[in-house]
């Protein structure tokens, strides 16, 4: 007998088997579960005679007996008493509905009732996800399988971050820390495989999460540790990190707005790690049109406004402000071809909206740190993390600065910032949580922060820039988006969102079941080169000392 057999095909008239998909009954003493790999013993298609195998991974599991309908259940056990002992057993079995992958012959031919299936081995199952081929491997986790078998799963860095696709999504409801937490461990993956060639530029949204990744996690447990191993790589944190915070006249707190623990924000100081980003005058009119880029404003009228800005001769905020008052008077004839209705909401938004600390001229007094976005972004070399601190600023601040952020990137990619060598920052990774804050389903492609974000996505990866978002539904984000995402990670989702976005359609009714429920630490995962649709993994608890909020 076969030990490592679990079961054997079988095909009916109404059920038979195809080239894409098998079914088999289950031994009753097996233990199998969806997204368990199965190795499947096939036809020769070699003149040497060997019997090929097919890979095949479980998507359903039903259980089967003989009994006509559920009414006869009831009755065999004398009209439904509970102690009742049935005369005779139901027969009875489990079937298992599984996705073809692969044929180590390469025969697409539909595997033949009787055929012997058994548990497919690491070196099995890599090769029936398409491992094996990679170029470039970066570690995206580990599978555990049913029978006590655990694969590191790998991601191929040409379809992660270019130039043969690029892009990545992460989306599941917030609290259980998995999206954040998964977009970490992907990049700190990327870090030490590729530290020579990639840059990355993370946005901290929440709390002070994000603002200690240089300072290893002292409650990591030695399990925890051997996660990491298992995906071959170190439990390290994060190495060569910058953090920028937002510029606060406030010098008990080091001339910040931020979250961050006071002791660690001052440890970064010294250590040359810490700076305060601001906006002067000159630099803040080229940006204006991202600092409405909430706004509904289906006429880009807004947009249009902060075209002539630059053309406006001030050397401070308060002067500019000054200067946009002729604009909104009735007959001063300045406001050009623009209504006069428009002036007036773009003066009212302009003035809440500049009243923060972050609008200043720089200062000569070095305990402020100051330094613009493009300095920030102009120092950078692969290998290099630049975390940015955005989670104290309103909603339209942080869509201002998240702008500037990709546009100065974009703009140095394509060769247009004067003083940033398109090649000198590597590929550079963009990582933001709430993705559909920028670049909402409902706005359309005019929409200045979308449309930046659009050509990234469409263009990006042949210049060398990939964005890695996350988001709590994905059915806010916008399609074209998503569309040019290479790499889709799902994790743990409501039912309601599983039900409404017409992405999760097209998934196993099993599937469908599992997202709803996955616990922490365990995510779907979907990528160009696996050969199946959707792949269930785990990966390992940060290595990054995560600072409480105060």
């Amino acid at each position: 007998m076969n030990e490592k057999a679990i079961g054997k095909v079988t095909a009916t008239e109404k059920n038979p088997t195809t080239c894409t998909s098998v079914r088999f009954w289950v031994h009753r003493d097996v233990v199998i579960r969806p997204f368990d790999i199965v190795k499947i013993k096939h036809i020769a298609g070699r003149r040497d005679n060997e019997p090929s195998h097919t890979y095949a991974v479980v998507q359903d599991l039903h259980y089967i007996t003989d009994s006509a309908s559920h009414l006869a259940n009831y009755v065999s056990s004398d009209f439904g008493d509970l102690a009742a002992e049935p005369q005779n057993e139901r027969l009875g079995t489990t079937i298992a509905e599984a996705e073809v992958l692969y044929n180590d012959q390469e025969i697409e031919m539909p595997v033949h009732d009787g055929a012997v299936v058994e548990w497919a081995d690491v070196e099995g199952i890599k090769d029936a996800l398409g491992l094996r081929a990679l170029q470039l491997p970066i570690p995206a986790g580990y599978i555990s399988t049913s029978n006590g078998e655990e694969v590191p799963i790998e991601f191929e860095a040409a379809y992660l971050l270019g130039p043969e696709g690029a892009h990545l999504n992460i989306a599941g409801i917030s609290g259980l820390a998995t999206k954040t937490s998964y977009a970490m461990f992907l990049m700190n993956s990327i870090q030490q495989r590729m530290s020579n060639k990639v840059t990355m530029v993370i946005f901290n949204v929440k709390g002070s999460d994000l603002l200690a990744i240089d300072r290893p996690n002292p409650d990591l447990t030695d399990t925890q540790r051997g996660e990491w191993k298992k995906c071959g790589l170190e439990p390290t944190p994060f190495e060569r990190v910058t953090y920028l915070y937002p510029f606060a006249n406030r010098p008990d707190n080091g001339y910040t707005l931020s979250h961050i623990d006071l002791k660690i924000l001052e440890d970064q100081i010294r250590k040359g790690q810490a700076f305060n980003y601001f906006y002067d005058i000159e630099t803040g009119r080229r940006k204006l049109g991202l600092l409405f880029s909430d706004i509904d404003d289906p006429n880009s009228t807004m947009e249009s406004i902060a075209h002539h800005l630059p053309e406006i001769d001030a050397n401070s905020w308060e002067a500019f402000r000054r200067q946009i008052q002729p604009m909104v008077q009735k007959g001063s004839g300045k406001g050009g071809d623009i209504p006069l209705v428009s002036w007036r909401k773009f003066k009212r938004l302009l003035e809440t909206r500049t009243d923060h600390d972050l609008f200043t001229e720089r200062s000569l007094v070095k305990e402020k740190r100051h330094i613009l976005i493009h300095e920030a972004i102009k120092r950078l070399k692969p290998g290099d993390v630049l975390v940015v601190d955005i989670e104290p600023l309103p909603d339209y601040l942080q869509c201002l600065v998240f702008g500037d952020v990709i546009q100065t990137i974009y703009a140095a990619k394509l060769g247009d910032e004067e003083d940033i060598e398109p090649n000198s920052l590597g590929t550079v990774v963009v990582f933001a949580d709430e993705l559909n804050k920028y670049a909402p389903k409902s706005s359309d492609s005019g929409r200045t922060l979308t449309r930046n974000l659009l050509e990234i996505t469409e263009r990006g990866r042949s210049l060398g820039m990939v964005l890695f978002g996350a988001e709590q539904f994905r059915s806010g984000v916008h399609d074209r988006v998503l569309g040019n995402c290479s790499t889709n990670i799902y994790g743990r989702t409501s039912p309601v969102e599983v039900a409404k976005c017409p992405d999760y359609k097209e998934f196993p009714q099993a599937y469908k079941s599992a997202i709803t429920r996955l616990p922490k630490g365990n995510l779907l995962l979907q990528h160009a080169v696996f050969k199946t649709a959707l792949l269930k993994v785990r990966f390992p608890f940060p290595c990054y000392y995560q600072p409480k909020v105060r």
